[in-house]
């Protein structure tokens, strides 16, 4: 029985439909109504502005960051506003979200996974919500023992739809009302914040899966999108998420765009948080060396090289890869060291650790060219195809690169 088999056997969730269709619907056309009876002016865009960051972190930072990957620690109060805020993103109690997520990382691409993408992105995207889940309440929890011990986590579970209506609906209304503009806060910064929210959420689900880059891990669809982390406060980096779920972080490097990372380093900062984890940077370098030796050898694997020549430039790959990876781990040490203890030095010890420092870097630099000078000579060679295969003579081009 095939996954299609399987939803015609369950019922279709006639709440969360209509929901999905409606919510549109009323952002759409009474939106377009409001503006032409009343204008918009900036106090709806500020309720719009002001519901969607607020909720979009409490996605983001809260039921993912947080409660489903337990990537760092926070406070009460903040996990308290998670938790409210989160609801208002009308995407089920975080104990639903999270066993959702969790079976999505565990079975990822397989018809366990709860929005599988294999199954279509319209799918993935949102068509997966449309059909009940049936399962009991032991069976759909097993995999978040934590979260059910939790009771602040019970406890939105239980008040979930009254606090759904109070802070997804009322609250902006409310907003609204101090200006003089009820039916606007509620249109705009209630149903049109709610559609962009689930939307940019959906996209993770969808587009995150479709387009982008795998730089990390071939082993399931998730993919790297630069474009796609400003519409979803840096959670377009799926390829290194999946690769490394318990990582505070999703852009990995100060230039990619993740607000979340940002909002929980803020945390750290003002003692709301702790205990955020990172992925030690030789684990981040050993995963992208193996998805080019990976990349590399699918191609061989389609050339017409002999299996012992793949294996003499498999062999200078892996030598030259330990070297850089080698080289990484002592730059990092040297780096950690003089951190750790460069106020106990005298100036003449700093000086000397300065210079060890830079002769690891050096080092590591070295190798580093070294191996990306590899890497464009095989992507110097020919694509294989029925008229253009790789040759002896291409693949030798790769020996002359001294790897080690």
């Amino acid at each position: 029985m095939n996954a299609t088999d399987l939803d015609e056997r369950r019922p279709i969730d006639w709440i969360n439909s209509a929901f999905l269709v409606l919510t549109p619907l009323i952002a759409l056309i009474g939106g377009v109504w409001y503006v032409a009876r009343f204008g918009f002016t900036r106090y709806e865009a500020l309720n719009l502005l002001a519901m969607f960051v607020l909720t979009s972190v409490c996605v983001t930072a809260g039921y993912h960051r947080y409660f489903s990957h337990r990537s760092y620690e926070c406070s009460t109060p903040v996990k308290l506003f998670y938790l409210v805020f989160g609801a208002a993103a009308v995407e089920n109690s975080v104990l639903c979200w999270a066993s959702d997520h969790r079976r999505h990382h565990r079975f990822v691409d397989t018809p366990e996974d709860p929005y599988n993408i294999l199954r279509g992105g319209l799918y993935a995207h949102m068509g997966w919500i449309f059909y009940k889940d049936t399962r009991d309440e032991k069976t759909r929890f097993d995999n978040v023992p934590d979260l059910l011990k939790d009771p602040l986590v019970r406890w939105q579970h239980r008040w979930y739809v009254p606090l759904v209506v109070a802070v997804t609906f009322v609250l902006p209304t409310l907003i609204g009302l101090a200006f003089g503009r009820p039916l606007g806060g509620l249109l705009f910064g209630g149903f049109l914040r709610v559609v962009l929210v689930h939307h940019t959420t959906f996209f993770i689900n969808s587009l995150a899966h479709l387009y982008g880059e795998r730089p990390y891990s071939l082993q399931d669809t998730a993919r790297d999108s630069w474009w796609l982390a400003p519409l979803t406060f840096g959670e377009g980096y799926h390829n290194f998420h999946h690769k490394f779920q318990a990582d505070y972080r999703n852009g990995l490097r100060w230039w990619q765009f993740d607000a979340t990372k940002w909002w929980i380093n803020a945390l750290r900062l003002t003692g709301q948080a702790r205990a955020l984890k990172r992925t030690p940077e030789s684990l981040i370098l050993k995963a992208r060396l193996a998805v080019e030796k990976e990349r590399l050898a699918l191609r061989a694997q389609q050339s017409a090289a002999s299996d012992e020549l793949w294996r003499r430039v498999q062999a200078r790959l892996d030598a030259g890869s330990a070297r850089l990876q080698a080289a990484h781990e002592a730059y990092a040490h040297a780096k950690a060291e003089y951190r750790r203890r460069r106020d106990q030095w005298t100036a003449d010890a700093r000086r000397q650790w300065d210079e060890t420092v830079s002769a690891r870097r050096a080092e590591y630099r070295e190798a580093l060219e070294r191996w990306q000078a590899t890497m464009r000579a095989m992507n110097r060679l020919s694509q294989p195809s029925a008229q253009s295969l790789l040759t002896l003579t291409a693949f030798m081009d790769i020996f002359k690169h001294r790897l080690f």
